[in-house]
């Protein structure tokens, strides 16, 4: 049977504390406000007001190139800086770490070149170009080139030749669309009027971008990515400036394009320095960023590269077809391939799960079952009561055999209704308890009414399951104790009653007088002439007398009084808090009631009794008992003399 949740209003602060510290879900970590953040905000704003003065085009050209590196260098030093901060994080992994600290190194490279571009542009006033020096691009392919190399040796987390080849198929994809944009980058029917510096800028351009395509995509397509999508927009969208910049516009010594050779070295530099920042503050909201592996089906990687060289091609078209043209195709049949054999690889293996999955319906279906045969043959009444109603929620089909009520007439109805009121009010408070504390127990039996209008004796184990998913309430199995209990209370009965008479033993008797207060009168009685009667007439002619001096006991009681009988043909009575006088008055009663002759089995025979009461303290009752025999005896001794 369910517990009924009893005095559940009346909760004390620390325990409903409690409550909330153990049960209640973990609340997720709040995203971090990047446009609060003291570092973060003024660096982004900055940006903004230096890009637009760029793309207004103020100021003049050598003002132009003499405000550029130097915002270059700063915004190298603040990669530095913050880069450093994410990888000095404590819950940092190793792998990692070693990407963000040699990701602050590569910004103290950027910086010493561009520090030493500025410096040459301040030392010659009058050249009007954004060309940089052959130290300057050392220095950023160099940085480049350290970040790559670790980007290359991440590891992928993929443990299994399956998700190995799902990586390694995406990874294909997308740097077969990417090898696509460069093919056509590189392949444009204007680039040779650039000449040989714009062309190898341009090819140069291309390699960064497919370079920076595979690192990122190996990082991105990670079970355990370094960085979070936050924190991977800005760095990314700073690659693919970099690379396409130098691809699509090569640089020229023209000064009328100086802000816009400006914004395109500006632009990757601000960006990449918005990253790890932003990395900072979503790792210290959330301490287990980087321990948290990705959970996704898929990945849409592969499907947005198709998108794009689908655009690429549509791009090329309009020049005609040629080597463009053509290498957008071959690339797009490739990814195609690509992506139907990763299709294939995931059919096979949602063939599996699929084949799996119904293997493990089949098994649940099984043990649904047999779990619906064990209810519906189970001697036990198993049922759910909800904890903040009382109500039944479920009830095995034993309810129905047990305490011949229907499942369904009972659902909703509280316990209470069905128990009986004397034991609830000896459990209540245990069953308030239980209520109030997720997976106790409680073990109890008590009597609960039966559709008949009759009471059987349960034995209940209650177990509070509120905290456990899909059950939420107090499960109870109640087994049928009725006949032990109708046992036990019989050799209860017996072993403290008198088998011919009914009356309470010595025993009982005892236990009354430990009961009976500080003060009482006993009568210890002995019958005159029984044995006499028991030899001419026989034993049953015996004991049918001693049952009629018992039924003549009885009447002469008041409430709360005690009769018993001590063996043979002694019996006593317990009267609490009376005095002699009561106990000389109920004496004479039972005398008088005596003078009437017994009738048994047609005899009528003449009944006398021996009476010793006696009044006195309770607390040394063998006192007050052997008080009550003397006088007994003396009666009895003084009845002889008169009868001789």
């Amino acid at each position: 049977m369910l517990v009924e949740t009893c005095g559940r209003g009346a909760r004390r602060p620390e325990e409903d504390k409690l409550d909330r510290l153990t049960l209640a879900p973990t609340k997720p970590p709040k995203p971090p406000r990047p446009l609060r953040d003291p570092v973060f905000a003024p660096l982004a704003f900055a940006s903004v007001l230096v890009l637009g003065w760029y793309a207004l085009d103020l100021g003049s050209p050598r003002a132009q190139m003499l405000f550029c590196w130097p915002m270059m260098s700063l915004a190298d030093i603040v990669l530095f800086v913050t880069a450093r901060r994410v990888a000095a994080l404590p819950t940092l992994p190793r792998a990692p770490r070693r990407l963000w600290r040699t990701l602050s190194i590569s910004g103290l490279v950027f910086a010493v070149g561009d520090a030493q571009q500025w410096i040459i542009t301040i030392l010659h006033p009058g050249a009007v170009t954004m060309m940089s020096n052959l130290f300057e691009r050392i220095s950023s392919v160099g940085g480049a080139a350290l970040v790559v190399a670790v980007m290359l040796g991440y590891p992928t987390g993929a443990t299994s030749s399956r998700a190995r080849l799902k990586y390694w198929l995406d990874a294909a994809t997308v740097m077969t669309g990417a090898s696509v944009v460069a093919w056509c980058l590189v392949m444009r029917p204007h680039l040779p009027d650039a000449g040989a510096d714009g062309m190898f800028t341009a090819v140069a351009g291309s390699g960064v971008l497919l370079v920076a395509t595979f690192a990122g995509t190996k990082l991105l397509l990670s079970d355990v990515s370094p960085i979070t999508l936050d924190a991977a927009v800005p760095m990314l969208l700073a690659t693919a400036v970099q690379a396409l910049s130098d691809a699509v516009i090569p640089s020229d010594h023209n000064p009328g394009h100086l802000h816009l050779h400006a914004i395109l070295l500006l632009a990757p530099a601000l960006l990449l320095a918005l990253g790890p920042r932003l990395q900072e503050l979503r790792a210290r909201r959330d301490e287990e960023t980087f321990n948290r592996q990705k959970e996704r089906p898929y990945s849409p990687l592969p499907y947005g590269a198709l998108v794009i060289t689908f655009g690429v091609l549509l791009v090329v078209l309009p020049d005609g077809i040629g080597k463009q043209v053509w290498g957008a195709i071959l690339g797009l049949i490739l990814m195609v391939a690509l992506v139907v054999v990763r299709q294939l690889a995931v059919f096979q293996e949602n063939a599996k799960l699929i084949n799996r999955l119904d293997e493990s319906l089949l098994e649940i279906s099984h043990r649904e079952h047999r779990f619906e045969s064990m209810l519906r043959h189970s001697s036990d009444i198993i049922t759910i009561v909800d904890a903040s109603t009382g109500a039944f929620r479920y009830a095995s089909p034993a309810l129905e055999t047990i305490l011949g009520m229907e499942v369904s007439a009972a659902a909703g109805t509280r316990m209470i209704n069905y128990l009986h009121p004397d034991d609830l009010d000896a459990i209540r408070p245990r069953l308030a308890e239980l209520s109030r504390k997720p997976d106790a127990s409680f073990t109890y039996q008590a009597r609960f009414r039966h559709a008949d209008g009759s009471w059987r004796w349960l034995e209940v184990i209650a177990t509070n399951l509120t905290h456990e998913p899909g059950i939420d309430g107090i499960v109870s199995n109640a087994r049928d104790v009725t006949e032990a209990r109708k046992l036990q209370d019989l050799l209860r009965y017996q072993a403290s009653h008198d088998g011919l008479t009914g009356l309470p033993n010595r025993t009982l008797f005892a236990e009354r007088m430990r009961e009976a207060g500080t003060n009482a009168a006993v009568l210890l009685i002995d019958l005159n002439g029984f044995k006499e009667i028991n030899d001419t007439y026989g034993h049953h002619v015996g004991d049918g007398l001693l049952v009629h001096v018992a039924d003549r006991l009885r009447d002469c009681l008041r409430a709360g009084d005690t009769a018993a009988r001590f063996g043979g043909d002694e019996f006593a009575i317990l009267l609490p808090g009376a005095d002699e006088a009561v106990a000389g008055r109920v004496a004479a009663r039972f005398r008088e009631l005596l003078d009437t002759p017994a009738e048994i089995d047609g005899l009528l025979l003449p009944v006398r009794a021996s009476v010793g009461a006696v009044a006195g303290a309770t607390d040394d009752a063998e006192a007050l008992l052997r008080a009550a025999d003397s006088r007994m005896y003396a009666e009895k001794r003084r009845s002889r003399a008169e009868a001789s």
